[in-house]
């Protein structure tokens, strides 16, 4: 039966060697001096991936810098990113042309996601490939939501909130904003007593490292299809 990380505390205290030197090893191969997170939100996320495998189902909201360090953290398993910009999907493909990403389109704004997100749950539809697989650990990074504007992540946490089981590592970044923390709040209320905010400590290289919620996957039942 394969460790599970429920807290923080098990992320930072946890003396598992060879996890430690296989993380090691891949942060070393594959981390980004352009990566948003703290060194210890890697380690929450890749104690969840390891929790997991062999053959965990990781599916990433987000294409980003820290994408290959994603996948390659999930060698064993199935990772999947969803990207919204087209250019960038090109750019990163490019140099890691391995990667598993899937263009999306969001039809919403990350303001008119704040005018009534129980309706936007009610008219949400699942895409096939987010439905079709039973996932483990989905990382909710992205699309971009700093602006009124900008599409933002509601939908990627509705998506989530209806696949997501007691078993599935969910995180959610940027959790000090005021999206991500309304709908986090709203569709995972019911997990309120499993779950941590990890922190973006130590704060140095990494001074713009945003709060990152963290539900755990604490079900026995870890079925996968």
């Amino acid at each position: 039966m394969p460790v599970r990380f429920d807290s923080q505390n098990d992320v930072e205290d946890h003396g598992d060697g060879h996890r430690e030197s296989f993380l090691n090893a891949v942060l070393r191969d594959n981390y980004s001096h352009d990566a948003q997170m703290s060194h210890i939100q890697i380690e929450a996320v890749s104690a969840a991936i390891r929790s997991r495998g062999p053959k965990c189902n990781m599916l990433v909201f987000g294409l980003g810098n820290d994408s290959p360090l994603w996948a390659n953290l999930n060698h064993d398993g199935y990772t999947l990113f969803f990207e919204n910009a087209p250019q960038w999907i090109a750019k990163v493909k490019s140099q890691h042309p391995d990667l598993n990403v899937e263009h999306m389109d969001y039809p919403t704004t990350v303001a008119q996601s704040m005018d009534d997100p129980a309706a936007l749950v009610r008219s949400a539809e699942l895409p096939e490939s987010v439905k079709s697989r039973s996932w483990d650990v989905i990382l909710v990074d992205g699309p971009m939501g700093y602006l009124p504007n900008l599409p933002g992540r509601a939908l990627p946490l509705v998506w989530t909130a209806l696949v997501a089981t007691n078993a599935t590592h969910v995180f959610v970044d940027d959790y000090e904003r005021h999206l991500e923390q309304s709908y986090a709040d709203f569709l995972f209320g019911g997990r309120a007593k499993n779950r941590s905010v990890v922190l973006p400590r130590p704060a140095t290289p990494r001074l713009n490292a945003s709060t990152m919620l963290w539900l755990f996957g604490v079900s026995d039942s870890l079925v996968k299809t």
